[in-house]
């Protein structure tokens, strides 16, 4: 079965969320997305829902790439781990290459109504199998027969990104 993939976790950040990076995210980005929010939106008719906002003009379509910088330092703080996704041992090295802002929703006069989502995506990773509702994966995606192994139970929130049959 073997494949190369990426994998991708995602998770929800809004007003309720209560670690204190994600508060730290929350507030930045919803600081960025008001000033964002200006930059795009009529003085003539202004509205104050971001799915208003695209409807009137559709090059607000660029705001979550450009909240993104927000939150870049707090991304790098995680070294390139995912430290609350452990393998089936109970190690925490969930690795992560990069990641994706997207904005799921927000109002310039309601904090209640900002959500976000960030992606964050593995290296190549090679699938060796699946067993038992676990992924066996590798991080050595080369031509060898021999492989450090490692295993991932399936998670709600981790998807296959990328896939390459091998």
């Amino acid at each position: 079965m073997k494949a190369k993939i990426r994998l991708a976790f995602r998770i929800v950040i809004d007003r309720n969320s209560t670690m204190a990076w994600d508060q730290y995210i929350f507030e930045d980005t919803y600081f960025e997305y008001k000033v964002q929010h200006q930059v795009f939106d009529s003085k003539e008719d202004p509205v104050k829902n971001y799915w208003e906002l695209l409807e009137k003009n559709p090059h607000a379509q660029q705001i979550p790439f450009l909240m993104s910088s927000s939150v870049v330092n707090y991304v790098s703080q995680l070294n390139g781990v995912i430290k609350s996704l452990p393998d089936v041992l109970g190690n925490t090295f969930f690795p992560v290459e990069n990641f994706r802002l997207d904005l799921i929703s927000s109002h310039t006069e309601d904090p209640s109504k900002h959500k976000v989502g960030l992606t964050f995506y593995t290296p190549e990773l090679l699938l060796i199998d699946i067993i038992n509702n676990t992924y066996l994966l590798s991080r050595d995606t080369g031509a060898n027969n021999a492989f450090e192994t490692f295993m991932f139970a399936f998670h709600p929130q981790i998807a296959i990104a990328y896939y390459e049959a091998l």
